[in-house]
């Protein structure tokens, strides 16, 4: 486990979106021993293998110290600080096991707000000694034993970036909904909404937020007088809050999310229903999707041997347009129906009528270096790649 070096991987929003500076990020480490500043900021030298200029601040009543610190290629100043933990702080973790917080706050680099994410955690992991849990001040979200380790702390593991948002649900007077992310404001961006939502039209409202968000992280925001397109067949435009009067409901800036022309979102989650649309995805997103599929892919091999007949197995299969046109690569679902000892057959369950010489019901054979996802239908919902370890218990070869 090292720090990991930031990329810019971002064009920065329009204006109208812009967050400048980004609001701090915070996070809290959990531990089963008291931690002194000194002690912190010497683990947190030797994790890095450098020095590092520390220096100490007037501490807060709730607080046992507080330190100012910088790291070498840390874009920003880091607060590192530490405190008791307190009965009623709603955590799960008992105070006999867990007696003492450690915490950490600094902004977040527009460029790559996700990879500097997971540099704090780590710095701030390695300064209380030992992780119980890390608790995100922003999104309020706890993690825990092999999430945590999974996710942030084992050589190589990213997580995706959807860490850095939540989505919440606000009920308005009209007794429509409302569905706002959380957690965008810290990396320089606006938070993204979708408002009057319909009880049957939620799914789909949490897909297009996650999917808007995440490709936020690397491509522009557009302007309110822009139309964007997120999906080969998916078109969206924003509006500020202020213009569908809903700044009692949302902070500033909110870029809601609306159809082109529109006044609200119902087209694109109408269209979002359909199984044969989907949103672009970032390069980021999909490469760590990628590598996550075909490093599981036993797991998943295993998996379909047991159940494939009972329960839908499915597996994505990038589909390459021809050298000499500007179509989009398109990632196709394939149902496995066949298994053999390291590769499936599966069948197309549809296809863009962009991609000529496809037919819906087509069988190709799949090996781990064709595939870019994977997704086993569960009744208690869809497990994928983030869930191989889940799935490993439950079906073991």
């Amino acid at each position: 486990m090292s720090l990991l070096p930031l990329i810019d991987l971002s064009s920065l929003p329009d204006a109208q979106w812009l967050v400048e500076p980004p609001e701090p990020s915070g996070i809290l480490i959990g531990s089963p021993t008291e931690v002194s500043g000194q002690q912190a900021i010497q683990r947190m030298a030797d994790f890095i293998g450098d020095s590092i200029q520390a220096g100490e601040l007037e501490t807060p009543p709730h607080q046992d110290w507080l330190a100012q610190v910088e790291v070498p290629g840390i874009p920003s100043a880091l607060l590192l600080f530490g405190a008791k933990r307190t009965e009623d702080d709603g955590l799960e973790c008992s105070l006999e096991d867990c007696p003492y917080l450690v915490g950490i706050e600094t902004i977040l680099p527009a460029i790559d707000p996700l990879t500097m994410y997971v540099n704090m955690v780590r710095l701030v992991s390695a300064a209380a000694g030992e992780a119980m849990f890390a608790w995100d001040i922003i999104t309020n979200r706890i993690m825990a034993g092999q999430t945590l380790e999974d996710a942030f702390l084992g050589d190589g593991t990213e997580p995706p970036d959807r860490i850095l948002w939540v989505i919440e649900g606000i009920e308005t007077e009209d007794e429509d909904w409302i569905l706002q992310t959380k957690g965008l404001h810290r990396c320089g961006r606006a938070e993204l909404a979708v408002a009057h939502i319909g009880e049957d039209s939620h799914q789909a409202a949490l897909m297009l937020l996650d999917g808007v968000a995440s490709l936020s992280m690397e491509h522009p925001l557009p302007s309110p007088s822009e139309v964007a397109r997120i999906g080969a067949d998916l078109r969206i435009q924003l509006a500020t809050e202020e213009s569908l009067d809903l700044q009692e409901y949302l902070p500033s800036p909110t870029a809601v999310i609306i159809d082109p022309d529109g006044e609200d979102a119902s087209n694109i989650l109408a269209a979002l229903d359909q199984p044969t649309v989907a949103m672009y995805r970032t390069e980021r997103s999909s490469s760590r999707e990628t590598r996550l599929a075909r490093e599981s892919w036993p797991v998943f091999v295993a998996t379909c041997r047991r159940i494939c007949k009972e329960i839908d197995c499915l597996v994505q299969v990038p589909f390459m347009p021809k050298d000499d046109t500007d179509q989009d690569t398109h990632h196709l679902w394939l149902k496995v129906v066949e298994v053999a000892d390291k590769t499936l057959r599966a069948e197309l369950v549809h296809c863009p009528t962009d991609i000529p010489g496809l037919t819906p019901g087509e069988r190709h054979d799949i090996d781990s270096e064709t595939i870019s996802s994977w997704c086993v239908m569960l009744p208690e919902g869809p497990h994928g790649p983030d869930a191989a370890i889940a799935l490993q218990s439950m079906y073991p070869e």
